[in-house]
């Protein structure tokens, strides 16, 4: 049987594309009615048979819609991550704080081995179906948005869909799995909201009243400031440190063969795991130098 743990929570992870689709769609439909203002700035309003023509009233409620619901995706996945990391630290104490229990601990649990569904950290399989729902969805909707669909973000939607995948079919490196799927996704929650505004800016919404164009303009600046934050704090120091981390931990299960007692058939994906804690950390490295190059065009330009 092809992937028979994932096939186990299969009607959850369908429902969660159902899920997002029918909330596009309905966002779609209903946002026109909602007096919010979808006109996007010019530079997200090229004609794609023409890029030299901008259309006067360029309206991108496709956009907004795909906007909200990456939030709703990047929400449950950041929260999530941050809460069992740092607020319920359930990643620590549900899990032996050794090779075997950070890297093995869902697979050679007492409730696996007894044949029972349970794991020591759930969390890490919920973070993982969250994963295989957004970055898969992501990936098939991205092909839509001219703004989305770059090589960059395509190969970063496929690896960590793979990512997710064999970490719940494997059920390995849940303590790995809810930061690099969980809280490093905690950045983004505020990224989302940075775009949202980017595309449609505090000012162009349609009200009579500047105090919420205020409020709007400060949500923006506050959210570009959390994004630098906690893109620096979670995705460049904490990957940098769990990276090292799960490298010291996988050379201990490869070299005493944990991985074929516990887990026959998973080293190579054990080996995938490195491979793009390494790539992953490069990209999100070069992104952060973009980021700091954009922040010091801002604070010059005023």
């Amino acid at each position: 049987m092809i992937f028979p743990r994932v096939r186990r929570f299969l009607p959850v992870i369908i429902s969660g594309y159902i899920f997002n689709t029918a909330l596009y769609f309905l966002l779609h439909i209903l946002l026109p009615y909602t007096g919010i203002n979808t006109t996007a700035t010019s530079e997200f309003c090229k004609s794609k048979s023409d890029e030299s023509t901008v259309d006067d009233e360029c309206t991108r409620v496709d956009l907004f819609a795909f906007q909200i619901v990456s939030f709703v995706n990047l929400f449950y996945l950041g929260v999530l991550g941050f809460h069992t990391f740092f607020v319920s630290r359930r990643a620590f104490t549900a899990l032996p704080q050794k090779p075997l229990g950070r890297i093995l601990g869902n697979v050679q649990s007492p409730n696996s081995a007894n044949g029972k569904n349970g794991v020591m950290l759930p969390e890490a399989d919920y973070v993982n179906i969250g994963i295989i729902i957004f970055q898969g969805w992501d990936f098939i909707a991205s092909i839509f948005f001219d703004e989305h669909c770059t090589a960059v973000m395509m190969t970063h939607h496929f690896l960590a869909f793979i990512c997710g995948l064999f970490s719940l079919e494997y059920g390995l490196v849940p303590f790995y799995a809810t930061y690099f799927g969980g809280v490093s996704e905690f950045s983004s929650i505020f990224l989302c909201v940075a775009d949202l505004f980017r595309y449609f800016p505090p000012s162009s919404f349609q009200t009579s009243s500047p105090s919420v164009v205020n409020f709007l303009s400060s949500l923006e600046l506050g959210a570009q400031g959390m994004f630098v934050l906690t893109f620096f704090n979670f995705r460049i120091l904490g990957w940098i440190y769990l990276s090292s981390l799960l490298f010291k931990d996988a050379v201990q299960a490869l070299k005493r063969g944990l991985m074929q007692q516990y887990c026959p058939g998973s080293r190579w994906f054990l080996l995938y795991l490195l491979s793009m804690s390494i790539l992953l950390g490069g990209l999100q490295a070069f992104w952060f130098r973009q980021i700091i190059e954009k922040a010091v065009e801002v604070v010059a330009g005023n």
